[in-house]
């Protein structure tokens, strides 16, 4: 705030510290508070107004609701149920979309997806920022098309959330600390859907060497199918599902240059309602093979980077019951060093 405003609200120095450190109050408090009444009286009058809008809009959010439950009661065709369901969403996420309680939540990542109006904020935050860094970097690291053709792929539908061992979600591509992973990964899918559908959960090293090739390959870290995902159901429960391949950590081989680990959220046929109960799976199998042998349908992406360091071995050795590998340049012979030992003097002849 200059100097001239604070003149004009009667506010020295003082008073724009105290209004710049309850501004900062604000954003750091954990849980709402709504600002006091009888203090200003336009807010009092704008208050009356929001309300007055509100119950008008949840009656209408409830007929809607009535309408929606008459058509399904009398078996209309599906084209009319997705109107009605539309009509009864879009009202009950006007009802509330104005209340500052639930601006305040979505700003502050609070989203409660039992109600319509966190699952429209939920989605349009989605679609807002984190999905353009998500295809960026899937772009711009070769994620896509190295495992997937990105013109199959398309824009990911559900955000896929990728969390270390109880911790907060991480972002797309960054780079961590192998033993970060070394417990089963917690994921979270947002499908942005009401109804339940089954999804296979697929975990793939795009990075994993190939001697016989002397190149770089796919393999599989963990394979979970049946999981159920909707809009309230959104962790992953791996206990729900079938565990066709069991987790791996990532155990990126010394020498080697830095693993990219995809997790891809795969939607099973008939719309997420047919079952895959046992499947041939292999840690060699590549994806877009496993993808199109089931007929599956990606719907979320996300990844993370990771080098060796010490505690890769550790994987090897208890995990994979192997010794941990190494792999590096081959070492160039100096031709200045005769098969004696001893340097060649530039007159001799070997």
């Amino acid at each position: 705030m200059n100097t001239a405003v604070s003149r004009m609200f009667g506010l020295g120095r003082l008073g724009s510290q105290a209004l710049r450190a309850n501004a900062l109050k604000r954003r750091l408090q954990s849980t709402y508070t709504r600002p006091a009444t009888g203090v200003n009286a336009a807010y009092d009058e704008a208050l009356k107004i929001l309300e007055a809008y509100k119950v008008k809009k949840v009656a209408e959010a409830e007929a809607a609701a009535e309408s929606l439950k008459r058509a399904q009661e009398s078996g209309e065709n599906a084209e009319k149920i997705a109107e009605l369901k539309k009509k009864w969403f879009d009202l009950a996420v006007e009802s509330e979309i104005k209340d500052s309680e639930v601006l305040w939540n979505a700003r502050n990542g609070k989203f409660d997806l039992s109600r319509p109006v966190y699952q429209y904020l939920k989605e349009k935050a989605w679609l807002a920022r984190p999905l353009e860094v998500l295809m960026q970097r899937l772009l711009q690291m070769f994620v896509l098309p190295d495992l997937l053709d990105p013109r199959v792929v398309g824009t990911p539908e559900a955000q896929l959330n990728i969390a270390m061992s109880g911790e907060s979600a991480i972002e797309p591509g960054v780079a961590i600390d192998p033993s970060k992973a070394r417990e089963q990964l917690d994921i979270e899918l947002v499908t942005f859907h009401e109804d339940t559908r089954l999804h296979t959960l697929v975990m793939v090293d795009l990075d994993e060497p190939f001697e016989e090739q002397q190149t770089f390959r796919e393999q599989f870290h963990w394979v979970v199918s049946n999981l159920p995902f909707a809009m309230n159901q959104t962790k992953a429960d791996i206990g729900a599902g079938n565990v066709l391949l069991p987790y791996i950590p990532p155990h990126p081989a010394k020498g080697t240059p830095t693993h990219r680990y995809a997790v891809v959220a795969l939607e099973q046929p008939d719309n997420g309602q047919q079952r895959i109960d046992s499947a041939d799976v292999s840690r060699d199998m590549v994806l877009r093979d496993f993808v199109a042998q089931h007929n599956l349908r990606t719907v979320g992406i996300s990844f993370f980077r990771a080098s060796w360091d010490e505690s890769v071995d550790s994987v090897y050795r208890e995990i994979l019951n192997m010794p941990p590998p190494s792999y590096g340049q081959m070492p160039v012979p100096d031709t200045s060093i005769g098969p004696d030992g001893r340097k060649i003097n530039m007159y001799e002849h070997y």
